[in-house]
């Protein structure tokens, strides 16, 4: 894996958080956990308990039934390593329950934006890696209108990544 990559979970239905379960069942998600690798074995994600954490990579990361590894083709070095540092300083931030659980109305109806979000400074998953590359190097992973509302199964459509 390169710094930068993308790596989206599809967790067995026993294991899925009842946000994700949800995510799977409302809006056909395949994948509800998205990962941003960093180098040296970890990776950058957010937890329910601890919001933006980084973390050593899953063992069964090469699983590919239950993971798949995303690249934006093109960017630098120096790039990924602005969009690694980008996500590097969202450390302090907590998970957002608020926009998560409202994003799935918010996908029904095109709206732009979560129903209700806590405060501006909490994230989730996908919208911590959307923010990244955008910050970071400055690409946008998502159509426009998507960005506020971005889920993990985005990545898995965005014209601006590939499968690796």
């Amino acid at each position: 894996m390169e710094k930068g990559d993308i790596v989206l979970a599809s967790p067995r239905l026993r294991r899925l958080s009842l946000i994700a379960l949800m995510y799977r069942l409302f809006l056909g998600s395949r994948y509800v956990h998205s990962m941003l690798y960093i180098g040296g074995d970890q990776m950058i994600h957010t937890t329910a308990r601890h919001g933006v954490v980084v973390g050593r990579v899953p063992r069964k990361v090469f699983d590919r039934e239950r993971y798949a590894i995303y690249r934006a083709p093109g960017l630098t070095r120096d790039e990924r390593a602005r969009v690694v540092s980008s996500a590097l300083r969202s450390l302090d931030r907590k998970l957002d329950y608020a926009a998560l659980v409202t994003n799935i109305p918010s996908r029904w109806f095109g709206l732009r934006h979560p129903l209700w979000r806590l405060e501006s400074n909490r994230v989730w998953c996908s919208k911590l890696i959307a923010d990244a590359y955008r910050d970071g190097a400055g690409v946008e992973l998502v159509a426009e209108g998507r960005a506020d509302t971005i889920v993990t199964e985005d990545f898995s459509e965005s014209p601006v990544l590939e499968r690796v």
